[in-house]
């Protein structure tokens, strides 16, 4: 019997992809009956976030089914393909149009975008005044901003900081606030368009590395990625489509163009910048082509700098509290970081020095990483796209701040090499959310020293068994000549 094109297999996998779209939009069903639980008129000890998280590790181990049935069905014919396509992505849409009806659940961050996109879409300084301080404005353009916002100035976590979103953020912020001021759906839409835009150009670097286009439902259908981009609307949506559109320039051959894609997504987020070694590494004989793009993407990089700069560092600058003390769900850098402070307590350290300083070797480290794998040419797309995966894989595993929405960054990267240790973060990254059961019964140090390891122990165990079945694997067998 044939196992994947044949006549009898195929309905047999129609049936399997139905079962786990049918389960995922189950899950997310749920969450649409509880959608006016999560509404600020609730305290948060009335908020069910343990079932936030059980819902969502449920839905994750579901859709860890996926890379098998995926595997068996990537040399389907095409009619088949298209078929099963369709209904990927159809489902997709449905789970995400499905959050646009939930309240976003256990987040607070889009507040702060609607804040910066007033400021900006009003042509303001975003990094001049902490949200805080503008509602003391009264009678400039601020002040009356802040009189204007409502209950989203009274939302925004950490009024007492300034933004630390970089200015393609910040426009982006701008035009959710141009299609409809303080408006959560507006901000949405934007995010749905970016996610839209992710998928598209996943597909198209599949298609240039040769696989198949069913690969981008460990994209499309990730639960992590529907509740994150679009339940709860964070920014990492206007992210991606600038770091795939870049790579996938760099796969054409368009190294300049590529340079300033790059550098856009670097002015939406910070961390894209360690992939310029492998998108530049095809210019590397080339001098004059590599110094254009080197000055293109410096001159963009010290653009997004001197914006934010100009209005300095002090103890209201969010980009130093972020670098200073920043660290949330993170189990491996908290330990990192006592090590530093136990080898440095004889020298009586600043406070914040033993961390700044692991935040530093750390950086070093994936700085190190793409150095080295930028040695040798890449010889076409999936070899592009499967050294930037394992960069942008490093960064998510060694940062301090290890949001669910982090996740977002290596997923598509996924679709080419699918780790499972890596996707096992989808059924692990939501146990996050029973963090406010415990925030709610002034417990947190419970989560904090002992809960999240239950999200990182699986996943390092599961990269360590990865690792050795790869180093076995590479190791020439027992009495093999060596060429």
């Amino acid at each position: 019997m044939r196992t994947v094109n044949g006549p009898r297999a195929l309905p047999r996998d129609l049936a399997a992809w139905a079962c786990i779209g049918t389960a995922l939009m189950a899950i997310a069903l749920l969450l649409v009956t509880y959608r006016n639980r999560f509404d600020y008129a609730f305290e948060l000890i009335d908020i069910p976030s343990v079932h936030v998280a059980v819902g969502l590790v449920l839905a994750g181990l579901v859709f860890l089914a996926l890379p098998r049935l995926i595997a068996r069905a990537a040399d389907a014919g095409t009619r088949e393909l298209q078929t099963l396509l369709a209904v990927v992505i159809g489902v997709g849409l449905a789970l995400r149009l499905a959050m646009l009806a939930v309240n976003p659940v256990l987040e607070d961050d889009y507040h702060r975008y609607l804040w910066d996109g007033a400021v900006t879409a009003h042509g303001l300084d975003p990094y001049a005044v902490a949200p805080g301080d503008a509602g003391h404005e009264e009678g400039t353009p601020r002040g009356r901003l802040a009189a204007e916002a409502g209950v989203v100035m009274d939302r925004i976590n950490h009024p007492d900081l300034r933004t630390i979103y970089p200015p393609v953020a910040q426009a982006a912020f701008a035009l959710a606030h141009l299609i409809e001021p303080w408006s959560i759906t507006a901000w949405r839409i934007v995010c749905l368009i970016g996610d839209a835009a992710t998928l598209a150009l996943l597909l198209a670097l599949l298609r240039a590395a040769g696989r198949s286009p069913l690969w981008s439902a460990l994209y499309w259908w990730n639960p992590v990625v529907v509740k994150e981009l679009i339940n709860s609307a964070h920014m990492e949506a206007i992210l991606m489509p600038l770091v795939l559109g870049a790579l996938l320039l760099a796969v054409h051959r368009r190294p300049l163009a590529a340079s300033g894609v790059l550098g856009l997504a670097v002015g939406a987020k910070l961390w894209p910048i360690m992939l310029a070694p492998i998108v530049l590494r095809p210019l590397f004989d080339d001098r004059a082509r590599l110094s254009a793009s080197l000055v293109l993407l410096g001159g963009l990089c010290v653009l997004w700098a001197v914006l934010p700069l100009r209005s300095g560092i002090d103890e209201t600058s969010g980009l130093l509290a972020y670098a200073q003390r920043w660290q949330t769900n993170s189990a491996l850098f908290p330990a990192l970081q006592w090590i530093a402070a136990t080898i440095m307590a004889p020298f009586a350290p600043a406070e914040h020095l033993p961390g700044m300083l692991v935040r530093g070797a750390t950086a070093g480290l994936v700085l190190a990483l793409a150095l080295r794998l930028s040695i040798t040419p890449w010889r076409d797309a999936e070899d592009l796209i499967t050294r930037s995966g394992l960069i942008v894989a490093v960064v998510l595993l060694l940062s301090p701040a290890q949001f669910p929405w982090y996740l977002v960054w290596v997923l598509p990267f996924l679709a080419f090499r699918p780790s499972i240790a890596m996707l096992t973060l989808t059924a692990t990254m939501p146990i996050y959310y029973a963090s406010f059961y415990f925030h709610a019964r002034d417990t947190y140090d419970v989560f904090r020293i002992w809960v999240v390891w239950l999200v990182w122990v699986p996943v390092w165990a599961l990269l360590a068994r990865e690792a050795l079945a790869w180093r076995r694997s590479s190791q020439p067998a027992p009495g093999a000549v060596h060429a």
